[in-house]
Formats: structure tokens, sequence, C-alpha cells
């Protein structure tokens, strides 16, 4: 995704994979809120804690600077804005958000239903 921070692709990178929060930090050696603040802007990490979380998602650091290899053309730009307004949320944040969409459909498919019967 073009012009996100290296920590909104690390947010991103780990939403790609399905990963938490504290399983990255569990395997980068670090606290889950070290890395949340990582994740959010609010630390600088060293080069050196930068690889340990990159390892842990089985990336590399360059990844994180690399713009190409996230490709936008199959996203929809009301996708694009959700993606960029989430990526600076913390994961509590970000679980409620997919909860509340979910809730939605949820919501419309059954006025759905019950207009069909």
């Amino acid at each position: 995704m073009e012009n996100l921070t290296y920590y909104g692709r690390l947010w991103y990178f780990r939403a790609t994979i399905r990963i938490s929060q504290e399983e990255v930090a569990s395997r980068a050696g670090i606290t889950t809120s070290y890395y949340g603040q990582i994740e959010r802007g609010e630390a600088n990490p060293t080069v050196e804690i930068l690889e340990r979380i990159c390892a842990a998602m089985e990336i590399t650091v360059a990844d994180l600077f690399n713009q190409a290899d996230i490709d936008e053309s199959d996203m929809d730009t009301i996708s694009k804005q959700i993606v960029y307004f989430l990526s600076d949320k913390t994961d509590r944040e970000k679980e409620l958000a997919l909860s509340l969409i979910k809730t939605a459909f949820k919501l419309k498919n059954s006025g759905k239903s019950e207009k069909n019967t």
C-alpha cells in the first residue's frame, strides 16, 4: 500500500498472515506492549528489533520499505480507505471495527431474509 509508514506496513503484513500482536511479540522476544507501540508509531525500534519482528513474520526489513509488493489494483477506493484508517489503530480497535462490520452485514442479511418470507 503506497504511502504507508513502516509501522503501517507492519500491521498490514501481520494482518495478512493473520497473527496477533502477542504472537509477533513472543516470536520476536519483545513485550506485546512494546510491539503495539511500534506498530502504532509510538516507539522507534532499533534495526535489531525490526529484524527480529520481521523474522517473526517471515518477511525482510526491506519488505517494510518496499512499496511495490502490495498491489492496490484489486482494491476499490472504499477498501483502501478502510485499510488506511485502521493502519494506526490498536488490535482491540481493529477487532471492534471488524466485529461491527460483521454485525452490520448479519443484520442486513437477516433483514433481507425476513423480507423474502
